[in-house]
């Protein structure tokens, strides 16, 4: 028999269950499926048949009803390559790159299309723990590391609730718990360091030249120029301007409309 302790614990636990899935499977509206693998099929057949521009259009047709994948972008960069559209090839690479790390495809198109740009910024050096953390980071996209906490937090409850109600597995429930909160625990620390890595956005340059300026004005000294296809990151916001820092640690501003979000 339970004790009153007993039924309390599960009852909170079951609560916490329910309110951590409702915040994760949030409801969002449908789109027909059949509609977007269509529209999908026929702008592959647009840009097979040198239809660049009506190929863009479909593509991003696409993205605007709220739907993105990796092959989606990749497509649609492939595409601005064909138009001879830098920028916005490089783009639309590394957002593919962003939800697919792991395809060598994307990786490859996008060094080819990096081998045309005109600026070239040398990193300033990482430490071996900035490269270590980097390289666990890039592993898998941001919603993968908050998933794996997810699914490991769900097994933990799921075990505790488990333990309650089935006497014989509380003699193993140390052991377990043990190594469920332990690689809870880890997977905690690389999604908040995923976090903070993919919070400061990276963005590139659209514009074929840009004058990086010391203020947020028009009237503010030209700093230095960029080109189109450098891919910078988005310190702060401030009256329709970006301040941009680049990767051998010199910063500036930019008008938001000369460079694309990744």
């Amino acid at each position: 028999m339970f004790t009153d302790k007993d039924i309390m614990q599960i009852r909170i636990l079951t609560l916490t269950l329910l309110i951590s899935l409702s915040g994760i499977f949030t409801v969002h509206a449908e789109i027909p499926e059949a509609e977007i693998p269509s529209l999908f099929r026929q702008t592959n057949s647009l840009y097979a048949q040198g239809k660049y521009a009506e190929a863009v259009e479909g593509y991003n047709a696409i993205l605007q009803a709220g739907w993105e994948s990796g092959p989606l972008y990749y497509n649609l960069a492939n595409t601005y390559f064909k138009l001879n559209n830098l920028g916005r090839a490089i783009l639309n690479y590394r957002k593919a790159w962003n939800l697919s790390p792991g395809d060598p495809e994307i990786s490859k198109n996008l060094e080819y299309a990096r081998e045309g740009l005109r600026d070239d910024i040398a990193a300033l050096p990482l430490s071996v723990w900035a490269r270590a953390r980097r390289a666990v980071i890039l592993q898998f996209p941001l919603g993968i590391w908050i998933g794996i906490s997810a699914a490991l937090y769900f097994l933990t409850i799921a075990w505790l609730i488990a333990a309650l109600l089935i006497r014989p597995l509380r003699k193993k429930s140390p052991l377990i718990l043990k190594w469920l909160g332990g690689c809870l625990a880890i997977s905690v620390v690389i999604s908040i360091m995923a976090y903070s890595f993919y919070r400061t956005p990276g963005a590139i340059i659209l514009q074929p030249t840009v004058s990086v300026r010391y203020g947020p004005a028009e009237t503010d000294a030209a700093a230095f120029k960029l080109h189109e296809g450098t891919e910078v990151k988005v310190v702060r916001k401030k009256d329709g301007w970006l301040q941009i820092a680049l990767p051998d640690g010199e910063s500036g501003w930019l008008t938001a409309d000369s460079l694309g979000i990744i």
